[in-house]
């Protein structure tokens, strides 16, 4: 009887269970972007990046063939574009971005991850992250990112370029 009893509720437990991972893998998380800055100015190998880029993907680990990006600027009235270069760090998923446009003029970076993520980073005077924006949209109460349009880039750079 004790036998009985048991086998009810261990199938009672793998259905319960197999119903909530069912659940789970019905929504797949995109790839998702952060910026972290300032960068820790004790590690050696990020000391002199402008920012660390961390990039996620839901399963597995990136690589720097994953992400692109460009610093847009406004340079004596002129636009300018700089294509980046991505560093890998010691640490996974996480790259170094070093300053590889002028030190001139107003400055707005796009970081984007396996074409499906993007983040707006703009910048200050001085280089530094003053914002970072990953641009959403809401569906069922989730927010997922969305294509960056290219008046966005440039609507964010005007402004950049209107606070110096």
């Amino acid at each position: 009887m004790l036998r009985r009893a048991v086998v009810p509720a261990l199938c009672l437990v793998l259905t319960a269970t197999s119903v909530g991972a069912a659940r789970s893998s019905h929504f797949k998380s995109p790839p998702w972007l952060s910026v972290e800055s300032p960068v820790n100015p004790y590690d050696p190998a990020t000391r002199d990046a402008s920012f660390l880029v961390r990039a996620m993907v839901r399963e597995g680990t990136t690589s720097v063939a994953d992400l692109s990006g460009s610093a847009e600027g406004l340079v004596d009235g002129k636009r300018q574009s700089v294509a980046l270069r991505f560093e890998p760090t010691a640490r996974p998923d996480v790259y170094a971005v070093r300053r590889q446009w002028p030190a001139g003029g107003a400055w707005v970076v796009r970081v984007t991850l396996l074409r499906a993520v993007t983040a707006i980073v703009s910048l200050d005077a001085a280089g530094a992250v003053s914002a970072v924006r990953v641009p959403t949209r809401m569906s069922s109460g989730i927010p997922l990112p969305r294509a960056v349009a290219a008046s966005e880039i440039d609507s964010t750079l005007a402004a950049v370029a209107a606070r110096r």
